[in-house]
């Protein structure tokens, strides 16, 4: 008994196996170079030329202006995947990284400021069991 599982664990262990690395992106890249051109009291148009369309438009909760929108939403999304495959034995690592950019604009429709998170590039492909 002993005998087998000695040679079925040499076999397991001995097999050739395969890694696997992946990549995934969702929602087009946030441009750091074009997210600088955003400046305070540009058009919305302006903003959607440089950036691209928003994945998220947040409007106003103002009684007498319900549908003036407040703000413009951009994300990216950027996931490394690893897998390391034996016999029976298989490990994976998952890394997800966001960016997120949030463009508010002023009762007049003209950017008051902007908010960024840039971390998609940070994704990193990982051996399963961590860094």
């Amino acid at each position: 008994m002993k005998f087998s599982l000695i040679i079925a664990a040499l076999a397991a262990f001995s097999a050739p196996g395969c890694a696997v690395l992946g990549r995934a992106q969702k929602d087009h890249r946030i441009s750091p170079e074009r997210l600088a051109e955003v400046k305070k009291g540009m058009a919305k148009e302006d903003v959607t030329r440089l950036l691209g369309a928003p994945q998220e438009i947040i409007f106003s909760n103002k009684e007498h202006d319900p549908l003036r929108e407040h703000a413009y939403v951009f994300q990216h999304a950027t996931t490394k995947y690893t897998a390391i495959f034996f016999l029976f034995l298989n490990f994976g690592n998952q890394d997800e990284k966001h960016d997120r950019v949030v463009v508010f604009f002023d009762d007049l429709g003209r950017v008051d400021h902007v908010g960024a998170t840039l971390v998609a590039n940070t994704a990193a492909y990982g051996f399963p069991f961590g860094r």
